[in-house]
């Protein structure tokens, strides 16, 4: 294991700790939305240790957060993996999708893949717009007058 002063070290530390108190606490912010919807930490996990080995070789960066793959289980080797903070960001329950072609996405995943701007995507859907159409259709170019 690396020295206790590094930093790696130090933030998975942190990063344990939080896991555990969001699972196990009732006075953490966020028991609600982890412990008390019956998310736990696999047991082997509850050593600090085992969890380190475990990040350390499952591309653990600094940079990168902690995510459950299956929102609705736990922390364990198989349900969980290293992201970035946006990549996390798209993948919040709360987060509505929007189904087209058969592929599930948040706007903002479907603006950046059509480049249509989100604001213009939700405009469109409230000016009637079918989602696909919404998504899908280009930015029209306004001719520039004068000149």
């Amino acid at each position: 294991m690396v020295g206790t002063d590094a930093p790696s070290y130090k933030r998975l530390r942190e990063v344990w700790r939080s896991m555990h108190k969001r699972c196990y606490n009732p006075n953490s912010k966020d028991y609600g939305k982890y412990g008390g919807r019956g998310i736990r930490v696999y047991e082997a996990w509850h050593d600090f240790e085992t969890f380190y080995n475990w990040a350390m070789s499952h591309g653990y960066r600094d940079d990168l957060t902690l995510e459950r793959v299956a929102v609705n289980r736990g922390y364990s080797p198989g349900n969980c993996r290293w992201i970035t903070r946006k990549a996390q960001a798209y993948n919040r329950r709360t987060n509505k999708r929007y189904v087209v072609d058969g592929r599930s996405k948040t706007l903002k995943e479907w603006s950046i893949e059509y480049g249509v701007p989100d604001y213009t995507i939700i405009h469109r859907l409230k000016a009637g717009w079918s989602l696909e159409d919404a998504i899908k259709k280009p930015l029209q170019n306004k001719k520039k007058r004068g000149g």
